[in-house]
């Protein structure tokens, strides 16, 4: 068709899971470079990204009409320009095809929140939220399931059993509640608990402190998590919100059993029972942490075998771009059936 794919993020400064899936969309949709219209001055977009073969420019009207031309589609990974995008599409009569990705749950500004025809959720909780909140009818939302490589290798290794190792990674931050979760725990976890916090941020000093001289907490700061996944038992996130919880879908693919609290998207990933354990509160959580089966046990092995099983039915990255590229060809579809 010679589409041309023009990807939409406000905020490159920091690394985080609606960056990653952006740059992944624009580099695997688009034939040659990837086009990213962002706020974030190029000189402070974070190095990594920067090293990527990848065109960011200044979202504003300029670019918009620089790019768009009938073969162009807009994808927006954010609201606020996607409301903006919106809105300058209804002054040119429907001139511009736009994609909406909703990566989060919100419960503000609906009155200023403009969304197009198309939308993609990535998980069903903000699916939901979106017709709960917003009033989009359930129709115009395809919920596509954030995909991630396959960097999975079985290895073994040889760790004390009588031991359990939960790793929690993400950004160091109130909304992760990881002091929350030591202050809700500290005391009264069995002795073979350990937790594992990766990941820097803004509260890491805070939580160093809270965690004080127990045995039972370690602060990592930023790990690989393809070398450093397989030496851990079980991965937990209990945040306030989140879209879909990338480290949950890490876990997944490394068949580690999942830990989590009952938010709706987490639910996508972590199936309570089947590849893992969900805590509706801090007194469940701690019941569960001190209940968990150990890596040698048939229990185990078996929570283990579906996550991996989840993975590959739900969150590959091909699985993602094949979603990704119908939903895009359905804009061209009567146009050339005609």
């Amino acid at each position: 068709y010679g589409m041309k794919i023009i990807s939409i993020y406000p905020n490159f400064k920091n690394k985080g899971g609606a960056q990653n899936i952006t740059i992944q969309l624009a580099k695997e949709l688009n034939g040659n470079t990837p086009i990213i219209l962002t706020n974030t001055p190029i000189e402070k977009i974070h190095q990594d990204y920067k090293k990527e073969d990848i065109h960011f420019e200044k979202f504003s009207i300029y670019t918009i009409f620089k790019y768009n031309t009938p073969n162009t589609v807009f994808l927006s990974h954010h609201r606020s320009q996607t409301s903006r995008l919106v809105f300058l599409n209804f002054l040119l009569a429907g001139k511009l095809k736009v994609i909406h990705i909703a990566h989060s749950t919100f419960t503000n500004l609906k009155s200023l929140t403009w969304l197009p025809e198309k939308i993609v959720a990535i998980s069903n909780g903000v699916k939901q939220n979106l017709i709960d909140y917003f009033q989009i009818k359930n129709d115009r939302i395809t919920v596509i399931f954030n995909g991630i490589e396959d960097i999975f290798q079985n290895t073994h290794y040889t760790q004390n059993t009588n031991e359990i190792r939960i790793l929690l990674a993400g950004r160091i931050c109130p909304v992760k509640q990881q002091i929350e979760l030591v202050k809700q725990t500290k005391g009264k976890l069995l002795p073979h608990i350990k937790f594992y916090f990766a990941g820097t941020g803004e509260q890491i000093a805070l939580l160093k402190q809270e965690i004080g001289n127990s045995e039972q907490y370690f602060v990592l700061g930023q790990i690989d998590i393809g070398e450093e996944m397989p030496k851990y038992d079980y991965v937990c996130l209990f945040s306030q919100n989140e879209g879909l919880g990338l480290t949950l879908i890490e876990g997944c693919m490394f068949g580690k059993p999942l830990i989590s609290n009952d938010l709706a998207s987490v639910q996508d990933v972590n199936i309570n029972g089947y590849n893992g354990f969900v805590a509706s509160t801090w007194e469940k959580l701690v019941t569960c942490l001190n209940s968990l089966p150990l890596p040698n046990s048939e229990k185990y092995q078996s929570l283990s075998k579906h996550s991996r099983a989840l993975y590959e039915k739900r969150f590959r990255a091909f699985t993602m771009i094949n979603e990704y590229r119908t939903i895009i060809k359905s804009f061209f579809k009567n146009k050339y059936e005609r």
